[in-house]
């Protein structure tokens, strides 16, 4: 497996803050969608990329006792905030005991990802999701050898969380789903984390009977998409109960809006809500490592 050192740093950080949450950054602003905002005020008195970033760089650090890793979305960050923004939250989240995951789903020829991770290092950034879909061999071979240099993380998508990724990612190929073949793929190549999301519950478990005890499965979905925490906890964890990073994004970052508090506040109700977040999925893991000494 490439990129133990991270592995090993994730679970060194997942057990000193007793968390397996994974905190999205998805700063959305007017335009993108009807609710889960920025506070247009806060972007009214800095402007919107100074807004954004401080808004971010407020979140990491009212979530980072709460998560040992901070995801922030490349969709979202990487189109506003220059490279020296980038720096900076990077360095607020490392400053904050975390690490940092860009979810950039890379999916390309191996050029163009090797100039996307030019930058993502340069960022500082300690892992990156992809997508397998353009194969090994002058594709994706350029980021496994970019975490076998650096000594970092890459999560395949495998399952996502959204509705629609039954369409192709269910598929099936050779007598198995897509995303199994992917998983048994990536396992054999190397990779050291993997995607399914904690709405496709059942595939979960399969993903993890496939790469085994050691990577990590990154897990997202868990608030407005209606993942099932406790399946995801269950079926996506390693037999020491370890190895799984459920992501939550909208209903932290927002937090203020769903307790209805004023905008202000965004970052102590972030905080609550991680918190909040990290304890049942702590009561959970409780629950499930418990049944599995009876079983």
């Amino acid at each position: 497996m490439l990129g133990r050192g991270f592995v090993e740093r994730y679970l060194e950080l997942s057990g000193e803050k007793e968390s397996i949450l994974c905190v999205g950054l998805d700063p959305a602003v007017e335009g993108m969608r009807e609710r889960y905002l920025v506070p247009k005020p806060l972007l009214d008195r800095y402007g919107l990329r100074e807004g954004v970033k401080r808004f971010c760089l407020d979140i990491v650090e009212a979530v980072a006792p709460s998560t040992p890793i901070i995801k922030p979305n490349a969709q979202y960050v990487t189109y506003l905030l220059a490279l020296e923004d980038l720096r900076e939250l990077v360095e607020a989240i490392h400053e904050a005991n975390c690490l940092a995951l860009l979810d950039a789903k890379l999916s390309d020829i191996a050029s163009t990802n090797r100039a996307a991770l030019h930058w993502i290092e340069a960022a500082g950034f300690d892992a990156v999701t992809f997508s397998p879909y353009p194969g090994y061999e002058g594709g994706c071979d350029a980021i496994y050898q970019w975490a076998h240099r650096g000594d970092r993380g890459i999560f395949a998508l495998c399952r996502m969380s959204n509705p629609g990724a039954r369409d192709i990612q269910t598929l099936v190929v050779e007598g198995e789903p897509l995303y199994l073949r992917v998983a048994r793929e990536g396992r054999r190549r190397g990779a050291n984390g993997f995607v399914v999301g904690c709405t496709a519950v059942e595939e979960l478990g399969q993903v993890r009977a496939v790469v085994g005890e050691d990577p990590l499965i990154l897990s997202p979905g868990l608030g407005p998409q209606g993942g099932d925490p406790a399946a995801a906890v269950r079926l996506g964890s390693n037999s020491r109960g370890e190895g799984l990073l459920v992501a939550s994004s909208r209903s932290i970052d927002y937090a203020y809006e769903t307790l209805d508090w004023s905008w202000e506040r965004y970052a102590e109700a972030a905080a609550k809500e991680a918190q909040r977040k990290r304890d049942e999925l702590n009561r959970l893991r409780a629950i499930a490592f418990h049944r599995s000494l009876r079983g």
